[in-house]
């Protein structure tokens, strides 16, 4: 999790929470740590032990940070991926500096300018004018 320096991280009471359990939360981000209390609800409180297994794409997404999600659960998988699209959405908006007022573009659109208008804390950006429009901070540059 070392290069996913915006990830919040569990603090001792969560962790403290997830012994009690058995899990070992220590240095999970928030979302790792729920989907392993989830996964461990399904197990041991509903007898469910085919809990899935993330996909191929996902896998090799998540070896390019160096984390290998292979033989983990469907769902703990999936929250690793939501936690490097989300350091992808804040890495986007320091790289470029992104800000309401800032004309941006889509990386695969290079003739359509757009105003952003705000920027919410998962870094869903939202543009003026745009009638909801909304794109993920990672898929736009400053134009």
């Amino acid at each position: 999790m070392s290069n996913l320096k915006n990830i919040q991280l569990t603090n001792q009471a969560q962790i403290a929470f997830g012994k009690r359990l058995g899990l070992d939360l220590d240095s999970k981000s928030i979302g790792v740590a729920r989907a392993k209390i989830d996964d461990a609800i399904t197990r041991d409180f509903y007898g469910l032990t085919h809990l899935g297994h993330p996909s191929e794409k996902q896998c090799a997404l998540a070896l390019k940070f160096g984390i290998d999600i292979s033989s983990m659960s469907k769902a703990v998988g999936a929250a690793y991926i939501d936690d490097i699209m989300y350091q992808l959405n804040m890495n986007a908006i320091s790289k470029h500096n992104l800000a309401p007022g800032v004309f941006v573009r889509y990386t695969d659109q290079p003739n359509e300018n757009l105003v952003i208008s705000s920027i919410a804390p998962d870094g869903t950006v939202y543009f003026k004018c745009g009638n909801g429009q909304r794109a993920w901070a990672r898929s736009l540059v400053r134009a």
